[in-house]
């Protein structure tokens, strides 16, 4: 009856308004915690521990990919979508075992505040090449990553409540902007721990509950199994037109194990690895990490396919996913429809709360680090007179314009999610840094000339690649992140062996990191 969907509709918008409000309120108030210094603005004073690092950083590099866009995959891509769960977690085992306890251990030896910081400080680095890289890339692929989530903001907000998708874009931002601004790091971190909370209260409840209604994973094979010319049901996303190259492209693509070369070099994840508390930290971050990152992946594909299944059986608001005219903007909210059709106002509105923190939780990180990049390693390092200062306005107001600048944008054009995180801001980040990442942290040799060659490779090749390669005429998929990760990883052992000016500030680093971890137990 029109008046109990209007009952629920209000239902549906006040229980997300209260959520949004809290999330926000929550921000705020962390900053009451917040001294006035650049360490515990950008850092939270070193002052993390396990539970709170592992979901912060999970719930910030699992963004409205995940909510919006790895649903939509699923829809599409059928049940091979269940190929993300080992892309994405062997990366959450090597940055957690690992990458953290010895990013955290250098980063404290260094007095570092930013990934920036701990390359120009690890090489000591005179001439500022390798700093203003650094924040080149940041600023660039995060403009970008940023821009993605307020995008995934303004089709959840156009499907939720009819708002016009450039109203959605700017509602996601202001949101964000309010307490990310105010508190910082602190309050980033604050706020990601509860998101990452109803992330996984979400993404498990609720596919659990629509296969229990349905009839199981049985539905979704009956349903699946009569969409002509379809490998929905096909696990390892081969059929019999696909060489073995094809295949090869499938799993090291974007939507099976070649995600994995990114998660070493996401400043917005790594960052929490240097704001731990103690060494000790380390391992009870990485299980409970694992652990949400499997539930979060598995529950959004299993609602991705559940969506197509109904909609095959014939269920009226999901035909918008399908329909060319509108699959654009609606393809990827299976999750958000699914649950305003099917749920009570209140866990609707629940739904869609989820939907927005997993926005949030990445965004706010990605400002917060993109703002301090250019705050800490441009204006305090090298154009500031007094870098001991805290330069807190500074970082605030570029928070403010990267914001308004990733809004510019996406605001007239819904890009599709998935694949303009994925292939831009997920993939320059990851070839850019990961690779620099690793060899500084385990290869005593790396050296200057081969990081910053190294990092330009990545950087470069990652956008090139993603310009001018068009799988259509070859048809084999070729995702730029290996192929730009593993060139830069190349580039840089050649031109250190070449040139190996650093290995004595590497082996000293290592020596005064064990002495770290050694008085702290």
């Amino acid at each position: 009856m029109p008046g109990d969907a209007a009952v629920n509709t209000s239902v549906f918008a006040a229980s997300f308004a209260a959520y949004t409000l809290a999330i926000i309120g929550v921000g705020v108030y962390s900053a009451r915690f917040a001294r006035r210094s650049d360490e515990d603005y950008f850092l939270a004073g070193r002052s993390l521990g396990g539970w709170v690092a592992a979901l912060s950083a999970s719930a910030s590099s699992e963004s409205g990919w995940v909510t919006l866009g790895l649903v939509g995959w699923a829809f599409t891509s059928g049940v091979s979508a269940y190929w993300i769960i080992p892309g994405c977690l062997l990366g959450f085992l090597f940055n957690w075992f690992v990458i953290a306890a010895r990013l955290r251990d250098r980063s404290v030896q260094l007095n570092a505040l930013t990934i920036p910081d701990f390359f120009a400080f690890s090489f000591r680095e005179r001439l500022p090449l390798l700093r203003v890289l650094s924040v080149v890339v940041i600023l660039v692929a995060m403009l970008l990553y940023v821009a993605a989530q307020l995008a995934a903001a303004g089709k959840a907000f156009s499907a939720s409540f009819g708002l016009r998708y450039e109203y959605g874009v700017l509602t996601g931002l202001v949101i964000v902007l309010v307490y990310t601004v105010v508190g910082g790091f602190r309050a980033v971190c604050w706020t990601d721990f509860l998101q990452a909370l109803l992330m996984v209260g979400t993404l498990v409840v609720f596919p659990i509950y629509l296969l229990a209604t349905k009839g199981g994973f049985g539905f979704i094979e009956d349903s699946l199994a009569g969409i002509t010319n379809s490998d929905g049901l096909t696990l390892l996303g081969w059929t019999p037109d696909k060489t073995g190259m094809a295949f090869m492209g499938f799993l090291l693509g974007a939507g099976a194990l070649g995600i994995n070369f990114g998660y070493p070099g996401q400043p917005h994840v790594l960052i929490r690895f240097m704001a731990l508390r103690k060494h000790s930290e380390v391992i009870v971050g990485g299980i409970v990490s694992f652990i949400w990152g499997a539930l979060v992946y598995w529950g959004a594909v299993t609602v991705g396919l559940m969506a197509r299944a109904m909609t095959e059986r014939g269920a009226m608001w999901g035909q918008k996913m399908l329909a060319e005219e509108t699959q654009q903007v609606y393809k990827e909210l299976g999750l958000v429809l699914s649950a305003i059709n099917m749920l009570p106002g209140v866990l609707a509105g629940l739904v869609l709360a989820a939907v927005l923190a997993a926005i949030c939780s990445t965004a706010d990180s990605q400002l917060v680090v993109a703002a301090s990049s250019a705050a800490n390693d441009l204006y305090a390092r090298l154009l500031s007179k007094d870098p001991s200062k805290p330069h807190m306005l500074v970082n605030r107001c570029v928070v403010l314009a990267l914001g308004l600048g990733a809004f510019a944008l996406v605001v007239f054009d819904p890009v599709e999610v998935y694949s303009y995180v994925l292939t831009y801001g997920w993939a320059i980040l990851g070839a850019s840094f990961g690779p620099q990442m690793i060899l500084l942290l385990l290869w005593r040799r790396a050296s200057y000339a081969g990081c910053v060659a190294g990092m330009f490779a990545g950087f470069a090749v990652a956008i090139i690649w993603k310009q001018l390669y068009d799988a259509t005429e070859t048809g084999v998929e070729v995702y730029n992140l290996p192929l730009a990760f593993v060139t830069a990883l190349v580039v840089n052992v050649i031109i250190s062996l070449f040139r190996p000016d650093a290995a004595q500030v590497r082996a000293s680093c290592t020596q005064q990191g064990r002495r770290i971890n050694k008085d702290e137990g």
